[in-house]
């Protein structure tokens, strides 16, 4: 589930925009779940819009919480060719809850997780973004599609504020785990805050 700014306590008001992930050993039963998408997330309602997308690996890194609950590297298929194209990426981060955790831990990283999420709309080249909390875990994740490569590196590791909060967790140490995945669009189906993502990033690279 998505969830608006984080309050003083730190907590996200939740929203009504949801994700699914669902992770395939083959090319065929993915691409029939892209074209009978009606059988999953079937315990919400009717939703106004969706957007389905069939993505392929093409690197990984880190540890993440956000399948099962559990940590794990998670094991993708990387190592087919690049198709290149346009560019879907996953980050995550998170921590390891205990009776001795400091939750301003949670409270600061959230503050400036939404410093990051106020930019991404006006990054030259991001077409699309959303943040979202699993239910069996708080990794944060982020999801985002990109014209290219390009784009996406010169926003998020080029001078800037998420450049500031990469070397901030690597000198302090404010998370537990991060990941990130990089993925190729392979087909997509939908809208997204009312466009056609495709569409919006065949545009913009043009």
């Amino acid at each position: 589930m998505a969830g608006g700014p984080a309050g003083a306590d730190g907590n996200r008001p939740p929203t009504n925009v949801w994700c699914g992930i669902g992770l395939f050993g083959d090319f065929e039963s993915a691409e029939s779940t892209l074209d009978r998408p009606e059988r999953y997330l079937s315990f919400l309602p009717q939703p106004i819009e969706s957007w389905h997308v069939l993505l392929l690996p093409i690197a990984y890194r880190g540890i993440c919480n956000y399948i099962n609950g559990q940590n794990s590297e998670l094991d993708y298929a990387t190592a087919s060719p690049d198709p290149g194209g346009h560019l879907f990426t996953i980050t995550s981060g998170g921590f390891d809850f205990g009776p001795d955790f400091d939750r301003a831990r949670l409270v600061n990283f959230r503050r400036n997780s939404d410093r990051v999420r106020a930019i991404l709309p006006t990054a030259l080249g991001r077409v699309a973004s959303e943040y979202f909390t699993p239910p069996l875990a708080d990794d944060a994740t982020t999801m985002s599609l990109w014209v290219s490569d390009a784009a996406m590196v010169k926003t998020m590791y080029g001078a800037g504020i998420h450049r500031e909060e990469i070397d901030r967790f690597k000198r302090e140490k404010s998370l537990d785990r991060t990941s990130f995945t990089r993925l190729r669009v392979l087909r997509a189906r939908g809208c997204w805050d009312g466009v056609d993502p495709m569409e919006a990033a065949r545009m913009q690279y043009t």
